[in-house]
C-alpha cells in the first residue's frame, strides 16, 4: 500500500475513534438561518431602544433651549423651580433608560438561549449520529487538526431541521429579580 494511501486510511481511523468535536458556538449562532433570525429581532429591538433615546434626547434638548431662552424673562426664583424640575426630569427619564437598556441586554440573552435550546435536540442527534461523547468550545482545545470542528455540519443541520423557538419565558412581576452569583 503506498504511503499516501496509508496516512489517509491512518486519519480516517483516528476521526472515527476520537469521541469529542469542536463546535463553535458563535458561529452556530451567527450563521445558521435560525441564529440569524434571533440575532435580528435583539437588533431590532436594539435599533428601537436607540431611536426612543434618540428622540427623548432630542426633546430635552428642546427643552433645555427653551428653558435657556425663558431665563431673562424669568425670575431668579421661577427659573431656579423649572431648571429644577427639569434636572429632575432628566434624572428620571436617565434612570428609566437605563433600566429600558439592562431590560434589552437581558432579553438578548434570553432569545440567545432559547436559540441554544431550540439547536440542542439537532445537535444531541449530531452527536448520536458521529459517535461523539462531547462537543468541546474551540478556546478549549489548545492544538488540533481542523477535522476537528464540526461547526458546518452543525450548521447544515440545524438550517435543514428548521426548529423552531420554544416561547420566550416571561418573567414573574411578583417576583423580585433573583440576582446571580456573580452579582448580575
Amino acid at each position: 500500500m503506498p504511503f499516501v494511501a496509508q496516512a489517509q486510511q491512518a486519519a480516517a481511523s483516528v476521526q472515527a475513534s476520537v469521541p469529542f468535536r469542536i463546535l463553535n458556538e458563535t458561529r452556530l449562532l451567527n450563521e445558521s438561518r435560525l441564529g440569524q433570525e434571533v440575532l435580528a429581532r435583539i437588533d431590532r429591538a436594539r435599533q428601537a431602544l436607540e431611536d426612543e433615546n434618540q428622540r427623548l434626547f432630542d426633546q430635552l434638548e428642546a427643552e433645555e433651549s427653551e428653558l435657556t431662552s425663558l431665563r431673562a424673562t424669568l425670575s431668579p426664583d421661577e427659573f431656579r423651580t423649572r431648571a429644577e424640575a427639569f434636572d429632575a426630569r432628566v434624572e428620571e427619564i436617565r434612570a428609566e433608560r437605563g433600566q429600558a437598556s439592562d431590560d434589552l441586554a437581558r432579553r438578548s440573552e434570553a432569545e440567545a438561549q432559547r436559540f441554544f435550546d431550540a439547536a440542542l435536540p439537532v445537535l444531541v442527534q449530531l452527536m448520536t449520529d458521529e459517535g461523539l461523547v462531547a462537543l468541546l468550545k474551540p478556546e478549549t482545545v489548545i492544538l488540533g487538526t481542523e477535522w476537528l470542528d464540526i461547526t458546518d455540519a452543525a450548521i447544515a443541520r440545524l438550517d435543514a431541521a428548521a426548529p423552531a423557538l420554544p416561547p420566550p419565558v416571561e418573567p414573574d412581576p411578583s417576583q423580585p429579580e433573583t440576582p446571580t452569583p456573580d452579582g448580575q
